[in-house]
């Protein structure tokens, strides 16, 4: 279910009972405040923290489940895998209670909406936002698998995109340690059909892998629209992967870039030990390095399409077990389908960053000139905009000079105000590769949109992707934007810098960009 978000589910059911749990304080510190999503298991109410004076998310399992002790430990089993995982691209876990017949995880709150939201909207997404999003949850796995935890259901409404740009790995629930395979009984299944690995269906052993299969399968769905595998039933879609290969992107999408055409391929080999043997390698060959492919060849070259043959999937048909599978098979998993608890509903990660003094690849670039400089402050209070009138200075050419946010008392700002930017409007719409920025030292963090649009008056960062996020940053630094297109480019800070005689604000002295003319 997609949890932990705030303000994304209006349509939420609010039944008598849950009408009835308003206001409810579990254990004698979290006040359930308004409803906010519901799923098969849980439900999730935004929350307070009376003790710390903070939002948070509190999700509660049904109270028809939280009498059975097998979907409290799986419930359990999330808080403590997610508390296992130290890394800011998974949904942080701040406690759990028990208390009046209740089981309850608390959370941290997010403004976001999810993938899924997001691909059932647009159709698909472009090459660009696919990497990006696949960068942030590929940095999550590899979180979780240095943790020793497979997450076992990534698809795309356990991945939110929040509104500053944070991209979360959400939903732990059926996460178990490397190498186990079962958290419920024997024969049962768990997991998204459209999206399980070779191997889950199997019952095999799991590792990280199997993550990295089901993460191929959700880009690839980002870009095409549709799942590399489909069928009649979710049955049938599962099967589908163990002896048909999935089409090459670029057969269904035409600007479909090669490189990440023979990337996800190779994530959805069907065989573990022909897909990439960690999250690193995957992320490297996102970020354009070598495709190396494990094992004997898949039959591709990576300057034609795609043309996988009945032979290579030789290792799941030259036994009399390959050839009995598919039959035994349709029968788990239409069994398994039906088992009550399965899961069948359907940024953190900076771009490579300069550090002080050195330098990005040689990139033949030019910079881009710029029309005018503006603020962004959605979300202020009082007189509008944010010390306007110094906005043109982080582009005046001298550093002595520069914009300043205003003065806080908090870090993260204050209420529900979540960040303040200031943005480059560019002469023409661009590729931006490069974008430099030479700002104060004390430690701030925030994102790079770069967007379609002429001024910030009508900007929604709700459903959009930052080109790039930065954090702690103490001085200049430049970022690697991958060509994001667009006319502005948005300085999003969401984290102030530390603070001077008790206050908090961020300097940018000055800021830059570099690119091509975008065609079209």
């Amino acid at each position: 279910m997609d949890e932990t978000r705030a303000g994304t589910n209006p349509g939420a059911p609010i039944t008598s009972a849950s009408a009835g749990l308003s206001g409810l304080v579990l254990a004698s510190r979290y006040r359930l405040d308004r409803l906010i999503g519901s799923g098969g298991m849980a439900q999730v109410w935004e929350a307070t923290d009376t003790v710390l004076a903070r939002r948070v998310a509190v999700k509660l399992l049904h109270p028809h489940l939280a009498a059975d002790p097998q979907f409290v430990q799986r419930f359990r089993q999330e808080a403590k895998a997610a508390a296992r995982i130290n890394d800011p691209g998974v949904v942080g876990v701040f406690d759990t209670c028990s208390d009046q017949g209740h089981e309850a995880i608390v959370m941290e709150l997010l403004e976001a909406t999810t993938l899924r939201d997001l691909i059932d909207e647009r159709g698909s997404l472009d090459a660009a936002t696919t990497e990006r999003i696949g960068l942030r949850v590929l940095d999550a796995l590899e979180a979780a698998h240095r943790a020793d935890l497979v997450h076992r259901d990534i698809k795309p409404s356990n991945i939110l995109l929040c509104r500053d740009g944070r991209v979360k790995l959400a939903d732990f629930g059926i996460a178990v340690a490397d190498g186990q395979t079962q958290l419920t009984q024997e024969g049962s299944l768990v997991g998204t059909a459209t999206y399980l690995a070779p191997e889950q269906l199997q019952h095999q052993d799991l590792d990280g892998r199997a993550d990295l299969y089901s993460l191929g399968v959700v880009l690839y769905e980002c870009l095409t629209g549709r799942s590399p595998f489909e069928g009649d039933t979710a049955a049938a879609v599962a099967l589908a992967r163990l002896h048909t290969p999935p089409l090459d992107p670029r057969q269904l999408r035409v600007d479909v870039p090669a490189h990440l055409a023979e990337v996800l391929m190779v994530a959805l080999s069907v065989d573990p030990d022909h897909r990439f043997a960690s999250a690193a390698d995957f992320r490297a060959a996102l970020l354009g390095g070598s495709v190396h492919i494990p094992g004997p060849p898949t039959g591709f070259e990576s300057d034609a399409l795609v043309d996988l043959h009945d032979d290579d999937l030789e290792s799941f048909t030259s036994s009399e077990r390959g050839w009995l599978l598919p039959a035994m098979l349709i029968v788990l998993v239409g069994a398994a389908l039906t088992v009550a608890g399965l899961l069948v509903r359907e940024s953190r990660v900076e771009e490579p960053v300069a550090a002080p003094g050195s330098s990005l690849p040689s990139v033949e670039l030019e910079p881009l000139a710029i029309a005018r400089v503006g603020t962004f402050d959605p979300q202020g209070s009082g007189t509008r905009g944010e010390n306007d009138g110094d906005a043109p200075n982080v582009a005046d050419g001298e550093p002595g000079t520069g914009w300043r946010t205003e003065l806080y008392d908090e870090r993260g700002f204050f209420g529900s105000k979540t960040g303040v930017g200031v943005a480059l409007v560019l002469e023409s719409r661009s590729l931006v590769d490069r974008v430099r920025i030479q700002s104060s030292d004390d430690g701030w963090s925030g994102s790079i949109y770069v967007i379609d649009a002429e001024s910030t008056d009508a900007i929604d960062l709700g459903n959009l992707v930052p080109a790039a996020q930065v954090d702690d940053v103490r001085g200049t630094l430049e970022v690697d934007t991958r060509g994001a297109p667009g006319r502005l480019v948005l300085l999003w800070i969401t984290q102030l810098g530390d603070p001077t005689d008790g206050r908090h604000s961020v300097r940018i002295d000055e800021m830059s960009a570099r690119g091509r003319p975008a065609r079209g």
